[in-house]
């Protein structure tokens, strides 16, 4: 989504996906190890061989004002070669504690979001692929986009959205929470039974992550989960832009689930910035997203701080009518439009009939395939294979998983085509600075030292190597600099072209 001006900013966004494994030969302590192993299998044809540049990375800081102790993550050059691989698509596959994780590119439409994460997911099925041809004879490895096991362990799907840095935190996170804890109505992943309390086997949850959450505010990502995280580190220029992380969302596989879920935040963050959004507050936001997770008939009142009672579409039905007030008044694109007609759809069959959604969004889809099982085969509350059917839908295999076995036969609903996300796999967003982090990997291969969000470091052969700044995630584009790039020799004619010419010396006047 582009803003009218040449540079926008709210409409910014990328996606993290960190994938569940579960391997029967391997221990759970050896996860981290696996990890390793399953991302050193991913091909040449979308790696180059260089470092993570660590330098400007650290996560400690928290948008409340003050930074929390512990060390900064800065891995040796062996250590960081088997944990980071950059890739040409201006993305990241790297491991992130015991999980491969993979981070899309920044990007400027909901759609690009969209295919550039399926373009992630293929690229760990390929590389589950590649590390299970290596094990032939052992059991199967089994890769999961999902959020948990089952047995009280959760790990990550986030969501980054740049925001400009005159927006005040506390505007934001009271403006935005309501939000996240009830936008799980068309966005949740859909969970049988409770991971903190085995005795509920049959209770159908919303989210895979919801229960997990402690705290409505918080730095953490792991322990003590905050339905608004306060990290601040902005990748950019900390004097103008904020990066709101958002870790309370479920791993989709749903196309339209991503991108009502990416899609609805961003419009919402529109609104508040320009100060028209009034968002119900409620007065307890833990308990109210654990208690949204578990209503599956959208009829549980949550107290609000001003003495009201609203449901999860109450308060999404009233979101959903201010930010649509003033797009309609500020003048919105298609991908704006497309989007809040979405919304409205989704809403709307919420309200009437659920049933009808078992094509388009997770919860539902996995609901209907959990239920027509349960009948097929008579299969009594708390069954097992219920709960390994619910796993299954999220296994990446084409062949295995039943999302992708759905999908395959035309039975879910999807929004990019299979050729934009092969496009995907190799090639950046244009409108964004990762156009010139995927392009330098593929031009300028051996003279690339490292890279990150926010900066280059290359290799113009020089005593040293020298760092070209990405500080502004709006420049860079191929439309900047495309054919910079493309004119360039090597990297010390593209370095000195975007160096600034020295002033000219001045000279004294001639009488």
């Amino acid at each position: 989504m582009i803003d009218s001006g040449d540079e926008p900013i709210v409409g910014i966004a990328g996606t993290e996906v960190e994938y569940g494994l579960s391997w029967a030969d391997r221990p759970p302590e050896d996860q981290g190890e696996l990890a390793r192993e399953l991302i050193a299998e991913v091909s040449d044809i979308y790696h180059p061989p260089v470092l993570w540049d660590y330098e400007n990375e650290d996560p400690r800081h928290d948008a409340r004002g003050f930074l929390v102790e512990g060390d900064r993550e800065n891995p040796d050059e062996g250590e960081n070669r088997l944990l980071n691989k950059p890739l040409y698509n201006g993305g990241r596959l790297y491991v992130d504690g015991a999980h491969p994780e993979y981070s899309g590119p920044e990007c400027v439409t909901v759609r690009d979001i969209v295919r550039f994460e399926k373009a992630g997911d293929r690229i760990v099925a390929q590389c589950r692929d590649g590390l299970s041809r290596r094990k032939a004879g052992s059991p199967p490895l089994l890769v999961l986009k999902n959020n948990s096991d089952g047995k009280g362990n959760s790990w990550g799907y986030h969501e980054n959205y740049l925001l400009p840095r005159t927006l005040p935190f506390d505007v934001l996170a009271r403006g935005i929470a309501s939000h996240l804890i009830t936008r799980i109505v068309y966005c949740g992943a859909g969970k049988l039974g409770s991971d903190l309390d085995p005795s509920e086997k049959d209770v159908y949850q919303l989210s895979q992550r919801a229960e997990f959450f402690e705290v409505p505010l918080g730095l953490s990502t792991m322990v003590r989960r905050s339905v608004v995280n306060t990290r601040d580190e902005p990748h950019s220029d900390r004097s103008r832009f904020r990066r709101f992380h958002v870790i309370a969302g479920d791993s989709n596989l749903s196309e339209v689930s991503t991108y009502l879920k990416v899609g609805t935040t961003v419009l919402l963050l529109r609104a508040l910035e320009a100060g028209a959004l009034k968002a119900p507050v409620l007065s307890d936001w833990v308990k109210s997203f654990h208690r949204v997770s578990r209503d599956v008939a959208f009829r549980t009142p949550l107290e609000t701080e001003d003495g009201r009672t609203m449901t999860a579409l109450d308060i999404q039905e009233s979101l959903f009518e201010q930010v649509s007030r003033y797009m309609e008044s500020h003048g919105m694109d298609g991908e704006s439009a497309d989007l809040l007609g979405r919304w409205d759809g989704v809403l709307r069959a919420l309200r009437s009939d659920p049933g009808t959604l078992s094509r388009t969004v997770d919860w539902a889809i996995k609901q209907s395939v959990l239920e027509t099982y349960r009948d097929r085969k008579g299969w009594g509350p708390g069954d097992s294979r219920l709960k390994m059917l619910d796993f299954q839908y999220h296994d990446i295999r084409p062949d295995k998983g039943v999302f992708s076995m759905l999908d395959s036969t035309g039975r879910v609903d999807r929004l990019v085509d299979p050729m934009e996300i092969e496009e995907s796999l190799t090639h950046p967003p244009a409108e964004t600075r990762a156009f010139f982090r995927g392009e330098m990997l593929r031009r300028f291969q051996g003279q690339v030292h490292s890279v990150s969000w926010s900066s280059i470091v290359v290799d113009t052969g020089d005593l040293t190597l020298k760092r070209i700044p990405l500080w502004d995630p709006t420049k860079g584009t191929q439309k900047r600099v495309g054919s910079l790039i493309g004119r360039a020799g090597n990297v010390r004619d593209l370095v000195n072209e975007l160096s600034p010419a020295p002033p000219e010396p001045e000279r004294s006047s001639e009488r």
